[in-house]
């Protein structure tokens, strides 16, 4: 799995130049999700690009999300069966549960472990005969994670979570690194509402006029030189391109790592939040 992947959202958009712009710089690795209501649009669209650029399959790393409305056994086979038809596609390289609880149901309600551990037990079916590659999980605390690792049969190979120096989890991180479960890093520049916090940090700011690079470099060097993949995403064309370059130019030392980390007490979150989810 490469380190930096193209995240895709927004159906008009990737049905115009998502595919066609990622694969130009190079991205091998294509995250998409079930609730982002794209997959037809990015089968579509890699079915005409691929000849065009000569990549053959194996030479991209197509993952997707199981949606939280199809958690469970009686949903799960069939989202998955659906998506591969949507891509185009004979096999998927990841499929992640994309949340640990389940749509409709309550935080603290008991049916959202019982219904992700059947999720888990359809997917390594699934991977078993070949139509998945590798399975994990996104958006899972180190709760979800010790449950998980009770009951399975396949061991998660990817963890996808917020990750920035605003919010970090050395916690979770940790334990990632310990059960051989790969970290991957989504929303470095912080939310679509809210990534302006991150660009206006001035310790951020400082870090990369030193690295004499742009921001959304910093950020992507930062989670980079801990040993995650990232997942930087926009929908301007120069910008795909710019994130690929950048990224790869700059070497982010780990002193400076551990200089723009927002203390615990100050961390702030700006997406999905499994805290409290049982």
């Amino acid at each position: 799995m490469t380190n930096k992947n193209f995240d895709t959202k927004g159906a008009e958009y990737v049905n115009k130049n998502m595919p066609m712009i990622g694969l130009d710089v190079g991205y091998g690795l294509i995250d998409t999700a079930q609730i982002y209501k794209n997959e037809k649009y990015i089968g579509k669209a890699l079915q005409e690009l691929m000849p065009k650029y000569k990549i053959k399959r194996e030479d991209l790393f197509i993952t997707t999300k199981l949606s939280p409305s199809n958690q469970g056994i009686k949903n799960c086979r069939q989202s998955v069966l659906d998506s591969l038809e949507k891509l185009q596609i004979e096999y998927l390289d990841l499929l992640l549960i994309h949340w640990p609880g389940t749509s409709k149901l309550r935080k603290n309600d008991p049916k959202n472990s019982y219904l992700r551990a059947e999720s888990w037990k359809e997917m390594e079916k699934l991977q078993k005969e070949g139509l998945i590659r590798a399975i994990g999980v996104s958006n899972y605390n180190v709760n979800h994670l010790e449950e998980l690792l009770e009951q399975a049969e396949i061991l998660p190979a990817v963890n996808q979570c917020e990750c920035h120096p605003h919010w970090y989890q050395p916690d979770l991180i940790e334990f990632c690194c310990q059960n051989g479960i790969h970290f991957q890093a989504y929303s470095s520049f912080g939310s679509q509402s809210n990534h302006q916090d991150l660009f206006s940090d001035e310790k951020i700011k400082k870090m990369a006029n030193k690295y004499n690079c742009k921001v959304q470099d910093f950020l992507l060097g930062w989670a980079l030189a801990q040993g995650m993949s990232v997942l930087p995403r926009s929908k301007n064309p120069q910008h795909v391109r710019a994130n690929f370059i950048g990224a790869n130019n700059i070497k982010v030392n780990i002193e400076d790592v551990e200089a723009v980390k927002l203390k615990p007490n100050e961390k702030i979150k700006y997406c999905w939040d499994p805290e409290g989810l049982r």
